[in-house]
């Protein structure tokens, strides 16, 4: 017998899943067209295009502002290759920090300005930090909206920037995390011995600050209270102006010389986070960032932790924690990127891309800043990051990212 679901049962439902039907309607049609354009015989490079790679070293003083895309990695790792894979199909240059170091947390600040000192970057120039190891790229549609939003919104100089203007949401903080339903920051105790003990209670008990100054100013757009779900500092993900985060590392700087006991930079971006918004003058001035310098990517254009499944468009998905978390949705998340299904369909774009990883350079910096051009199939098993049954299964993240 034929069974037709009431019409109100199926309005509901596509109501409740309308942002999950609008992301899969737009990678589907991104991967048709894709593979019309691969079955005609177009060569892989014209399939893609990139808002961020230049060179840093030869550029004429009215070159426009680069985005530079930044991981640390102590060691290559399997989640690493599935991310530069990524990165190469949505024509990203992912430069890797930090090889062969001795890692934790709290040093990613540090790799990063040493960094952006031997690059020669510039203070209007955009730095995108993230996890490396539990990433990858939904494809370049993403990665070029999110970056020409950034540029178009946020003061590319310490004199340009206005406060007032981030906090009234005609332009947007010039550095910038991710957001996270989850809040997680288990070392707020040792500046703030007060609260639950659990961290988790502890976390939510202190971001109410956040709420309660963010609600005295109606009219204020530079946070997003409850019930904005995502609406917690994540530091697997941050993008901001150079001279923003020069001058926010500041901060952090001098909060992390307060204790030898720092390893998580989540615990220490989460108070300076808080310390901003609510300018609270008990708070060392040292240790307060500048009101409306830093906030989160609330619109999740950067990155996304899809811990109820894919909405919007965001240029990377981030799958912190326990890998075997997300062994059931991977599938799903990896045909949200445009790159996928037609390295699943398709058997000449697959031959395609191998003859590109074959030829590809990847860019990687030791712990003692000495740069490196290292061929991605040197590192990375072709076999594997060209199989769509590897790529599903959560891969080992290694030491860090």
């Amino acid at each position: 017998m034929h069974f037709s679901p009431p019409p109100g049962l199926v309005r509901r439902t596509l109501r409740k899943h309308r942002r999950q039907l609008l992301l899969c309607a737009v990678v589907v049609a991104m991967a048709l067209l894709t593979l019309i354009l691969v079955s005609k015989g177009a060569a892989l490079q014209r399939l893609l295009f990139s808002p961020t790679q230049s060179s840093a070293w030869a550029r004429s003083a009215t070159a426009a502002p680069r985005a530079v895309f930044i991981v640390a990695q102590t060691s290559y790792s399997p989640g690493w290759c599935r991310m530069m894979l990524s990165a190469i199909l949505s024509n990203v240059s992912v430069v890797s920090i930090g090889l062969g170091g001795k890692y934790k947390h709290s040093v990613r600040p540090a790799w990063l300005l040493d960094y952006m000192d031997d690059a020669g970057l510039r203070d209007e120039d955009v730095v995108v930090m993230f996890d490396g190891g539990d990433t990858f790229f939904t494809g370049p549609l993403g990665v070029k909206r999110a970056v020409e939003g950034f540029l178009a919104t946020t003061a590319p100089s310490a004199d340009a920037f206005n406060a007032t203007a981030v906090h009234q949401g005609e332009a947007t903080a010039p550095l910038l995390f991710e957001s996270d339903p989850a809040c997680w920051a288990p070392q707020i105790d040792l500046v703030v011995p007060l609260g639950p003990e659990d961290h988790f209670s502890r976390c939510f008990w202190y971001y109410e600050r956040v709420w309660k100054a963010a609600n005295s100013s109606p009219g204020q757009r530079l946070v997003r209270p409850p019930p904005w779900e995502y609406r917690h500092l994540a530091a697997g993900g941050m993008v901001g102006r150079v001279w923003a985060f020069r001058e926010a590392s500041k901060a952090y700087a001098n909060l992390l010389a307060r204790s030898d006991k720092w390893w998580c930079d989540q615990s220490l971006w989460a108070l300076l986070f808080v310390w901003s918004v609510t300018r609270d003058p008990i708070v060392d001035a040292g240790l307060r960032i500048r009101y409306g310098l830093l906030s989160l990517n609330y619109n999740n254009s950067f990155f996304l932790t899809p811990r109820a499944g894919p909405f919007g468009s965001p240029a990377l998905l981030h799958l912190p924690g326990w890998t075997g978390m997300w062994r059931g949705a991977l599938p799903k998340l990896l045909n949200c990127a445009s790159w996928f299904e037609p390295l699943q369909r398709s058997g000449t774009f697959a031959e395609e891309v191998r003859a590109l990883l074959r030829s590809t350079a990847v860019t990687v910096y030791s712990v003692n800043r000495r740069a490196n051009a290292t061929r991605f199939s040197e590192v990375c098993s072709l076999k594997e990051v060209l199989d769509p049954r590897w790529l599903s299964s959560p891969p080992e993240k290694a030491v860090a990212g």
